[in-house]
Formats: C-alpha cells, structure tokens, sequence
C-alpha cells in the first residue's frame, strides 16, 4: 500500500516528459535486485512499454515483481556474458529511431502552434465545402464499367433501383461501403460524384455512370436535407488533430527531402 501511494503520482501515463541526455535521469529507486537498481522511471516503463493503463495498487505491483523477474534473469545472462543477437540489437537501435522520431514530432507541433486564426479559418473552410447540406445516397458498385451500364440501363425507376440493390447486397454479403451510405456531405464522397449529387433532384436514379478509382457506380440519391452546422467548441478538438497531421505531413516531406535519401537496388 505504502509503494502505491508514493508511486501514483509518478504512474501518470497521460504527460511523460521526454529526456534528451543520453544517460538516464535520476529518479527514486524502488528495488534492488543484486547491484542492479529499479527506480520508479523504470517500472513506469515497464508499465508503457506492455500498454497498462489505469494502474492501480494490483497492477503496480504484478509489473513490479515481473520486471524484478526480469531482471534477476538479466542478471544471469549478464553474468555468462550472453550478448544481444543482431535482430535484437537492431530492434532496440529501431527502437531509438522511433523515440527520437517522435521527438522531433513533439519538438515541431511546439514551434508550430495551432493558433485560434487557423482553427476559425479551417472549421469555415469547412463548412463551405458542404454546401449547407447532407444527402442520403446509396450506390452500386462494380469493376466492369460495362456491366454498370448494362445494369443501369434496366433501371427505370427508384424502385427498380431499390429492388436491384436488395439482391446486389443479397449476392455480395462481404462487401463493404455499398448500398445504403447513409446521411453525408460532399467532401465525403467520392470526386466523381461532388459535382453530380447537388443537382439531383429527390429520389432519382442518376443516368448515367460514376468512375472512380473504387470501379463504376450507379448512384441513388433518397433524399437531401440542410445542414446544421456544429458549433466550432463542439468540433474544435477533431480541428486541431486534423491541422496537426497536416502539419507533420509538411514536416516529414521536408525531413525526407533534407535527408537525400538513396535507395539502393
């Protein structure tokens, strides 16, 4: 009980500071097993590194006597001096890569802040593009552009469409993201259909055939509706991870360019 009150407020995985110095920092030492020391960074470590969260006095303490295990073993192979095989030797230098490459990743967001200008500017962005409104579309899917159009060509009606559909999705149970999509806005779809649907009146079969990298569509458009748009507090968060990756993205094709990378055959 005493180990677990003294180490809570060390064992909070939210915000883990990340050292630069290549020698570990000090922290208080918990364990000793033979000369080797387990401080409370360490088994915070542990904790990380097998994905245990939400620890509670249990947990500490079953990750404690298995990375005291551990290292009683690590001992023993320290003693016969049974080095590290190649793979693993690579594995940890990945592992350093990994580290240092998330590092650089905190480092830029730092100097690169998103401010409330682009997350006012993104959410408009946003909300331009859907136009103001949701459309219910569903939409058959094949391969052969030719087959799509033999098919459309026997639809005449919304019912028709419903019916074909109903045995399309009878025939092709595995298949996913077809028939109905539900309630979406444009920037959900596809390109090809962007500049089709506004213009589609209510519970029409479009005459004729979609392309896009997916194969050839035949497309049913149920209903449209207007958009109420959410408040920015509402998806402000969802904002700002989506500026970020954008950010890294810059950041990682200008680290790529940087590195004069030769591939090498």
């Amino acid at each position: 009980m005493k180990l677990y009150f003294s180490l809570i407020l060390v064992f909070s995985l939210v915000s883990c500071k990340q050292e630069t110095e290549t020698e570990l920092p000090e922290s208080t030492v918990i364990a000793l097993v033979g000369e080797e020391v387990i401080t409370s960074d360490l088994l915070k470590a542990y904790l990380q590194a097998n994905g245990i969260a939400n620890v509670d006095e249990q947990k500490i303490s079953a990750a404690l006597e298995s990375l005291i295990n551990e290292m009683a073993l690590a001992n023993i192979a320290k003693k016969k001096q049974l080095a590290l095989s190649g793979d693993q030797l690579n594995t940890l230098e990945y592992l350093k890569i990994k580290a240092l490459a998330h590092n650089a990743r905190t480092d830029y967001l730092l100097d690169n802040k998103i401010t409330e200008q682009e997350i006012k500017n993104e959410y408009n962005k946003v909300n331009q593009q859907t136009g103001g409104l949701q459309y219910n579309v569903h939409h058959l899917l094949y391969q052969d552009e030719v087959e799509a159009i033999k098919v459309l060509d026997t639809i005449k009606s919304p019912s028709d469409f419903l019916q074909i559909e109903k045995e399309y999705l009878q025939n092709n149970p595995n298949k996913r993201g077809i028939g109905n999509l539900g309630w979406v806005i444009l920037g959900q779809l596809p390109k090809s259909f962007r500049s089709k649907i506004p213009s589609m009146s209510d519970n029409t079969v479009l005459n004729t055939v979609l392309n896009s990298k997916y194969g050839a569509h035949i497309v049913y458009l149920q209903a449209k509706r207007k958009l109420q748009a959410p408040k920015l507090e509402e998806v402000k968060e969802g904002i700002v991870n989506s500026l970020q990756s954008k950010k890294l993205s810059k950041l990682q094709q200008l680290a790529r360019a940087k590195a004069h990378v030769i591939i090498k055959q």
